[in-house]
């Protein structure tokens, strides 16, 4: 029973482990892409860099590709 009340108390609190989000739609990543963009314009390409990263921390296996895409940009 005591388990059952810690769930809940989880839930609640928006404990959800093992709840895998879903990857981001193509309209979110291109904002990303283009927010970076206009970071690095204004203050330095890694802070464009560094803004992807942390846009995109919940999907980690979407950074490598994301910050190729950013590099093929500013080229």
């Amino acid at each position: 029973m005591g388990n059952k009340k810690k769930k809940t108390e989880d839930y609640r609190q928006g404990n959800h482990a093992n709840k895998r989000l879903s990857d981001p739609n193509k309209a979110f990543l291109n904002h990303v892409q283009t927010q970076a963009s206009k970071m690095a314009e204004l203050m330095g390409e890694k802070h464009g860099e560094q803004y992807i990263k942390d846009a995109i921390k919940e999907w980690p296996h979407l950074i490598k590709s994301e910050l190729e895409i950013f590099g093929k940009r500013k080229s």
